[in-house]
């Protein structure tokens, strides 16, 4: 088994940090698809009223 170099360790970290965001901006894309198809769902049912 072979040791794991300190600046593997290092690009690990980052890889994984950079995955994390990417990772948190499409949750906030979805996030904001979703409000914006319910703002349209609601905005569609009171015009039904």
């Amino acid at each position: 088994m072979s040791a794991i170099t300190y600046e593997e360790v290092l690009s690990l970290f980052r890889e994984t940090g950079q995955r994390f965001k990417e990772t948190e901006q499409r949750f906030k894309e979805t996030d904001r698809q979703l409000k914006e198809q319910s703002k349209e769902a609601d905005r569609r049912f009171k015009e039904t009223d």
